[in-house]
């Protein structure tokens, strides 16, 4: 049986190693390498750069060239009247006080001769209404104080012309920008049959048409403040000029005969 048993043995043994040798020496499968495609890098720098938010003056002006040059003219000229009407109308030029402390003391002195000299000889608004109430004071009281009224109202009428042409530039010109606007708009939608590609120049024209009416408030704002300055010191002024005027003509005697 021992023989017979080894026999079996080494039969077993023989079958079971060419099975290990295939397993062991089986060749690994070989997948095939996958390919990755490298996605095209695109350089910044070669890409185009739109600058937003500029604003084009030029192209901005040439979508209402008259109306923006009127608006210019406006605001120009309410600074020029603001400079010139500081700079005269001053406080010691309409009220200067060597000339009315000269004043006072000759109509103290019932001088009315030398006190209308006085007025003829020095250029102000409190001479020209003191010498209309010298001129008038024989016809009584009431009429010299009329003749100085009058006269006050009559100097400081240029004066008052100039506030009100501020206003007026006030008030015209936000109408002004107004009215650039709603051409603009106008000439915007007129064309009905826009394809959408020119939605884009749509819009960019509303927002150059809109410009005219920025303009026009800001020339608007100028004019109000310069107008609102200039009231202020016209009235502070004109008010110390009437209280000199009526102080004077309290010295003057409307009977009296002296010359």
């Amino acid at each position: 049986m021992k023989p017979l048993c080894r026999k079996l043995l080494i039969l077993a043994i023989v079958l079971q190693v060419p099975l290990f040798a295939a397993e062991n020496d089986a060749t690994p499968v070989v997948q095939p390498a996958q390919t990755e495609i490298a996605a095209p890098t695109i350089e910044k720098s070669t890409l185009p750069v739109s600058v937003k938010g500029a604003i084009d003056l030029k192209e901005i002006f040439a979508a209402a060239p008259f109306i923006y040059s009127f608006l210019l003219l406006m605001s120009t000229t309410s600074m020029v009247i603001w400079l010139y009407t500081m700079a005269t109308f001053r406080t010691k030029r309409v009220l200067p006080h060597t000339f009315s402390k000269s004043l006072r003391e000759a109509l103290e002195n019932q001088e009315y001769v030398q006190a209308e000299d006085l007025c003829k000889n020095h250029s102000s608004l409190l001479s020209s209404i003191v010498n209309a109430g010298l001129s008038t004071r024989r016809h009584g009281p009431q009429v010299m104080l009329d003749a100085m009224k009058s006269e006050g109202k009559r100097a400081s009428a240029g004066v008052w012309q100039k506030l009100s042409l501020l206003n007026d530039i006030a008030i015209v010109a936000p109408m002004l920008g107004l009215l650039g606007t709603v051409i603009g708009m106008f000439y915007a939608f007129y064309d009905v049959n826009r394809s959408i590609e020119s939605i884009n120049a749509l819009f960019d024209g509303l927002g150059i048409a809109v410009g005219t009416t920025v303009a026009g408030l800001m020339v608007a704002i100028v004019a109000m403040v310069f107008a609102t300055t200039l009231k202020y010191k016209m009235v502070k002024s004109l008010s110390l000029v009437e209280t000199e005027a009526l102080a004077l003509s309290a010295q003057i005697e409307p009977t009296s005969e002296r010359a």
